[in-house]
């Protein structure tokens, strides 16, 4: 029995994002399980529709640049993860947008994930309290098993997927 059926990996463009790609991707060639790859286009409560119902215009055009940044995200996130073996292992990429601790730990309970794997900026003390902490957010909302990934200095010097793709 495979302890882990269904992985959802979180990908924020981070190098810290990519080592929990690299991570999924040897746990795949593993034990080939389904696998969501997830990119979630962060939305400020200043470019929610909701509060711009009555601006027209400025809606629309905010929507369209919200629709070209979910573009580019995709491509972006389809580059990366080409760059993997993720052997026998069904893979699908989504981008989507909202509040992503919200949103990653919403989509791993509706696809019932067994796993959340993303990376960790590692902050602590001071900073992790003005800057907030989305693994740790997930952490306290997910439904299940979560994977913390960090990287050491000398890990992130050997990181190769370039800025290019």
């Amino acid at each position: 029995m495979t302890l882990f059926k269904k992985l959802l990996v979180a990908v924020d463009f981070s190098d810290f994002s990519q080592e929990a790609l690299r991570v999924a991707a040897g746990m795949a060639r593993s034990f080939s399980p389904k696998i969501l790859i997830l990119h979630v286009c962060n939305t400020s409560k200043a470019v929610d529709p909701a509060l711009m119902a009555a601006q027209g215009r400025a809606l629309r055009s905010l929507l369209d640049l919200q629709k070209d940044v979910a573009k580019s995200a995709a491509q972006k996130l389809d580059n990366w993860v080409q760059h993997y073996d993720w052997a026998d292992a069904e893979v699908e990429c989504q981008v989507l947008t909202g509040t992503p601790y919200k949103v990653i730990a919403d989509r791993a309970q509706e696809k019932r994930s067994n796993l959340i794997v993303m990376g960790s900026y590692g902050r602590s003390g001071f900073a992790r309290m003005l800057i907030g902490s989305t693994t740790e957010k997930v952490l306290r909302k997910a439904t299940c098993s979560v994977m913390a990934v960090t990287i050491s200095v000398m890990e992130e010097e050997e990181l190769s997927i370039s800025e290019e793709t």
